[in-house]
């Protein structure tokens, strides 16, 4: 065993038997092999820190995860498919075990223990399906009792990581910069490093831009083998590395620090809108006035004062704002509240409902900022109609927008004609009766609810109402149930994913690559 590993153990207080089941651990081979499907990626990454290949079952998560460790200083170790150990909960008021099998075995420089990688939304659905095996704590952490249980037996421990930890922006800068990290640590001479850093003393947070633009006697590759080896400095946690006019460079993380804190500590003279939480069309309470924000531009803010149009600096305003001189004429109390009902409202409405509203919203703020009725082709009558609405709405949801929607969505009889217990009695023909795989056509499932319709003295839908129930239900489904997943397989859901977790076409040549197969 290592000696800075005997003395990390020592320092831990770890007992002897506890020694001996973490060596027993790292000298072990992986307990399973990872495999692929439809919905995973699976492969192998060489680590240079461990000296032998890692597992990884998902390209998205548990490879973000080793790449995480694989970078971290604090991680001294960590094991791919450690042991696999016995778990007891109850589900459903039923005893049930199993084996099972955490993602990494992780040594950490204050922590020792078992580590299991998911997505919250997978979490989530497991909380439902298995309460006895993962919850949620007081502190919003997901737990997983059972594999806690066992690894205190043995003196471990065990903790639940989540996709929402991984730090996508760190991620594709680690992924940029791998081949520096792993690379000859000597591969900048010295007089083209010394060139580099004089340019960084003179101009401390100069760009990665406006460095490669000088065109001098050094390279791109030279700029990342110096912050590899921490001999420059960039927060690869806050930009991204190929967002070269906005990626930072400086000394040394001390010197960024300062010049941060040095920005931050000086007075602005602009107003921070969003800080304040003011908007255009705003009712405010002027010295108990009442008043209207008009509209907000670069070095001032336009208010309604009765007829009157007062233009204040920003400064001035958000001096009176604080003050309490100059305030939201709303409740904050019942803003949370309010902001639910109307996205429900909003979310109700359809495009074209939208798309109207929005165009009276804008002739109202245009006639607010000085346009006539006539250039903006608006009858007064009209206008006073929508204005009178959308202070309606204002007073009753606390948002005057959602007054200008039109009211067609919620006319007419939208109530189904059919009884609670005929609609009850059609699900469960169409869901356990249509939706298995023993089941005949869809027609003959319709004659056997339509004959116990008649048994029960009920009048029952026709056909067609038959059909389109269950053309509700997702054909996916349907087709995996009757016919299996294989069969359902055209059917599922393309899966997209141009997000944070995949560049769109890669940060650098041969990233992301595409295999054809010509037969």
């Amino acid at each position: 065993m290592k000696k800075d590993l005997m003395k990390l153990f020592l320092e831990l207080n770890i007992e002897e038997n506890v020694v001996k089941k973490i060596e027993c651990i790292r000298t072990s081979q992986p307990s399973r092999k990872v495999r692929s499907s439809g919905k995973n990626v699976s492969g192998f990454y060489p680590s240079e820190k461990m000296g032998v290949t890692i597992q990884f079952e998902s390209r998205t998560l548990e490879l973000a995860a080793i790449y995480e460790k694989e970078f971290d200083s604090n991680v001294v170790e960590y094991y791919d498919q450690p042991e696999t150990f016995p778990i007891r909960y109850q589900n459903k008021g039923r005893n049930t075990g199993h084996y099972y099998t955490p993602d990494f075995f992780v040594i950490e420089k204050e922590w020792i223990g078992y580590e299991e990688w998911k997505t919250e939304k997978e979490l989530a659905n497991l909380i439902l399906k298995s309460p006895g095996r993962y919850c949620i704590d007081e502190t919003g952490a997901f737990r997983c009792p059972p594999a806690e249980e066992y690894a205190k037996a043995c003196g471990l421990s065990f903790r639940i990581r989540t996709s929402s930890e991984i730090d996508w922006t760190l991620q594709r800068n680690i992924r940029f910069l791998e081949d520096y990290l792993n690379g000859d640590k000597t591969a900048v001479s010295s007089t083209r490093k010394d060139l580099i850093i004089n340019l960084i003393a003179e101009k401390p947070g100069i760009s990665l831009e406006r460095l490669l633009n000088m065109k001098l006697d050094f390279s791109a590759d030279d700029i990342y083998h110096l912050l590899a080896q921490n001999e420059i400095y960039a927060d690869i946690k806050e930009t991204l590395i190929t967002d070269f006019d906005k990626f930072s460079i400086y000394l040394n993380k001390e010197s960024a620090n300062a010049f941060y804190n040095m920005a931050n500590a000086n007075v602005k003279d602009t107003l921070n809108i969003s800080a304040l939480n003011i908007y255009p069309l705003q009712p405010l309470l002027w010295s108990a006035e009442p008043c209207t924000i008009l509209s907000i531009s670069e070095s001032s803010i336009s208010i309604m004062n009765g007829e009157q149009e007062v233009k204040i600096p920003h400064v001035l305003f958000e001096k009176l704002y604080q003050e309490g001189t100059i305030k939201p004429l709303n409740d904050t109390n019942n803003e949370s509240t309010t902001s639910e009902e109307v996205i429900d409202i909003i979310l109700s409405a359809s495009p074209k409902s939208l798309e109207e509203a929005n165009r009276k919203y804008c002739v109202l703020q245009n006639h607010w900022n000085g346009i006539s009725l006539e250039e903006l082709k608006v009858s007064p009558r009209t206008f006073r109609d929508w204005v009178k609405k959308y202070k309606d709405a204002q007073s009753q949801f606390g948002n005057g927008f959602v007054g200008l929607l039109n009211k067609r969505n919620n006319q007419g009889n939208r109530e189904r004609k059919l009884s609670p217990e005929i609609i009850e009695l059609m699900d469960e023909y169409i869901k356990e009766k249509y939706e298995n795989p023993r089941s005949s056509n869809l027609n003959s499932i319709y004659k056997r609810f339509y004959q116990e319709c008649i048994d029960r003295g009920w009048t029952p839908p026709s056909n067609v109402t038959f059909w389109q129930a269950s053309k509700k239900r997702s054909i996916h489904v349907q087709t995996e149930k009757r016919k299996g997943p294989k069969a359902a397989y055209d059917t599922e859901k393309f899966y997209f994913e141009i997000q944070t977790t995949t560049p769109r076409h890669g940060d650098f040549p041969y990233q992301i690559s595409h295999i054809r197969f010509v037969i």
